[in-house]
Order: structure tokens, then C-alpha cells, then sequence
């Protein structure tokens, strides 16, 4: 060969490598990419076909899962469908990669699958966890939930629905049930009460707007209605729940339940007696309980005073942060003990084998 062809020659002959080292880096860096924000990583391997997986297995069983939700929510037949792929993934959260929108989920790594069935030419994305009979979703090519968790919201409509039919039959019920509640407190006829008003209300808390002296309530919205009957010249208020056989209170002008009103103790709380033998008791406890949290011996725990108090709710003045407590004055004492030049603050109710907390005056809290 001359001088001259081998030159023209030559370049075709160098390999060329930059470009397709290049392509690689850029495609395994694109692969990386795709598998932290929970995409489908190209180069991961799939598991084997349904056939060949291990039957019994996590995997198996979700399979059959998807395929029964496939053959619901495609009307396919179950002998149609066939498995295209599965993938092991680590999902950002606990939606699975296939958020509902407007809903919060965890976010915590949820460990799972990803299943790819086929059926009359079309294929299905199913998202799942690594429980069997855990969460399982139908993704659509937007994200978001199909299938089952379609299905799923249909029934929550239908169910909203029907809420909603049961509560305009819960009201003749109620109405029916605070008239005989008049009958009893009044010795009214039933034909001389009326029905003046009914009204939808979603009373702020389970007192049903009708709070007993002295009680808590959880701090919930509480559909319900207010209904007004009249006997003899007056009316009567009742506040109810939704639930036709549930809550009904006659409720007072000064926004208290009648019967609760009625029932309200007429001596004062300070007129209880207390039990020596019940401050004897609590003492021993108080004492048994620093021994175990101290590890002091019983004979080297000494009392310094006990003191009769009506706290001033069911905290016994040693409330914990974010506890509730029933705003009532309650009965106990106040133990002071001992041991080893330190001493401990014991707060009691009045019952001998009733609370008892050692209290942290400083912070105010229980120990």
C-alpha cells in the first residue's frame, strides 16, 4: 500500500471511543437519577414471569392481588392477563409513587414493587409495599391512583351518601325521642307538645353546645341538630347528635343540660371529710414509690409534712404538657418526704388507692 492511502486510510481504522464512553456515562447517569426520584430504572433486572415465582412468596401473592383488581376494574379475564414485569423499589413515601391529590403521606422510605400485567394489548402499573395484604394501587400515566383505589373513592362517595340519607332520617327520630324526654320531665300529653323549630348545626365540641359544669369535652366538630318543642306556653331546647339513638340533651337558658342542673351537688366540695386512714395509706404508698424510684432503703425515708388540699383540677396541681384535665375541684394531699437530704413532693386525690404522682415543683410536672 503507498504512503499516500495508508494516510487516507488510517483515521477510518482509529477506534472511536469518546462519543460512546460518553453516551454511557451520560446514560448511567440519567439511570441514577431516575432511581432516586422513584422512576423506573432502565438497567434494573426484573424478576421472573408468575409462572416461575416462588408460589406463596410476598411477590406471588401481590401479583395475584393486582391480577384479581385488573379483572374488576378492566373486566378482563383472569387467563388474559399476563405479567410483563416485576421490580423490587424503595418508594420517597407512603404513597407509593402514586399519590392522591390534596393528601398527605409519610415520607419515610416504603420498601416494595413494581408490577407491569398486560391484558388485551394494554399494560397496567400496579404500586405496592412489601406486605402481602398491604397497599396496592392501580397508577395511571399521570401518577395518580386507578383501579382499585377508583373503586375505592366510589365507595367513599356512595358511603357520603348515604350519610347523608340517614341523616334526614335520623331527624324525625330525634324529634320523637326529645318529645318523650318532655313528656317525662313535664307530664305533658303528647298532643299538647308542638314542634316550633329544627335546625342543622355543627356544634363545636361533643357538649353539643349544652356543657355540664365541670366537664370536658373532646374538641371535635359534631354535626347534629337543635330542635324546639313548646308545652303550655313554653319552650324547650334540645341539642342532639346526628345519630338518632345517640346524645339528646334538654338544655337550660343558662346553656346547662336540665338533668345536669338537677343533679348538681347543693353542699360544697370543702365539706368532704377526709380519711386519716386514707392519708395513712397514701403515705405508704408515696414511701414504696420513692424506695423504687431511689433505691433508698425504707427505713431511711422519712415524712417531713402532709397537707390537706382541694386542688384545683384532676392534674393535682402537677400537670403534664399537652394533657387535658377535668376542671374540678378535687380533694387530696400534699406529701413531702425525705432521703438522703433531698426531698420529694408527693401530690394525692383523697382516695387511698387513687392517684398519686411524685411532682417536680420546679417544672411544675410529674416526675
Amino acid at each position: 500500500m503507498s504512503a499516500k492511502l495508508e494516510e487516507r486510510v488510517a483515521p477510518r481504522r482509529r477506534p472511536c471511543t469518546a462519543a460512546p464512553v460518553r453516551a454511557f456515562v451520560l446514560l448511567l447517569i440519567a439511570a441514577l437519577a431516575l432511581g432516586a426520584c422513584n422512576i423506573r430504572n432502565p438497567f434494573d433486572q426484573r424478576s421472573e414471569p408468575a409462572a416461575q415465582l416462588e408460589e406463596g412468596s410476598p411477590l406471588y401473592l401481590l401479583v395475584e392481588r393486582a391480577k384479581e383488581d385488573l379483572v374488576q376494574t378492566a373486566a378482563a379475564d383472569s387467563d388474559e392477563i399476563t405479567l410483563v414485569s416485576t421490580e423490587e423499589v424503595e418508594w420517597g413515601d407512603t404513597s407509593l409513587g402514586c399519590p392522591h391529590p390534596d393528601e398527605m403521606y409519610a415520607q419515610m422510605i416504603t420498601p416494595g414493587f413494581f408490577i407491569v400485567l398486560e391484558s388485551g394489548g394494554n399494560t397496567y402499573d400496579y404500586h405496592t409495599g412489601a406486605d402481602p395484604e398491604g397497599p396496592l394501587v392501580q397508577c395511571t400515566e399521570d401518577g395518580t391512583p386507578a383501579g382499585a383505589a377508583g373503586a375505592l373513592l366510589e365507595e367513599l362517595e356512595e358511603e357520603e351518601e348515604e350519610t347523608e340519607m340517614d341523616a334526614d332520617d335520623a331527624l324525625p327520630r330525634l324529634i320523637e325521642r326529645a318529645t318523650e324526654d318532655l313528656i317525662q320531665a313535664t307530664g305533658a300529653a303528647s298532643d299538647e307538645i308542638t314542634v316550633l323549630s329544627t335546625e342543622e348545626v355543627e356544634w363545636s365540641d361533643t357538649g353539643l353546645g349544652c356543657q355540664e359544669p365541670n366537664k370536658m369535652y373532646a374538641q371535635m366538630i359534631t354535626p347534629g341538630y337543635k330542635i324546639v318543642l313548646e308545652s303550655g306556653g313554653n319552650t324547650f331546647n334540645y341539642h342532639t347528635g346526628a345519630d338518632p339513638e345517640g346524645p339528646l340533651v334538654h338544655c337550660t337558658e343558662d346553656g346547662t343540660p336540665a338533668s345536669a342542673a338537677l343533679a348538681l351537688p347543693t353542699e360544697p366540695i370543702g365539706d368532704i371529710q377526709m380519711d386519716d386512714g386514707a392519708l395513712t395509706r397514701l403515705i405508704e404508698r408515696a414511701r414504696e414509690d420513692l424506695v423504687q424510684a431511689t433505691g433508698a432503703a425504707s427505713d431511711a425515708v422519712s415524712v417531713v409534712s402532709a397537707e390537706e388540699v382541694e386542688w384545683s383540677d384532676a392534674s393535682l396541681g402537677c400537670p403534664q404538657p399537652d394533657t387535658m384535665y377535668a376542671q374540678v375541684i378535687t380533694p387530696g394531699y400534699k406529701i413531702v418526704l425525705e432521703t438522703g437530704g433531698e426531698f420529694y413532693n408527693y401530690h394525692t386525690a383523697a382516695d387511698p388507692e387513687g392517684p398519686l404522682v411524685q411532682c417536680d415543683l420546679e417544672a411544675g410536672s410529674e416526675e
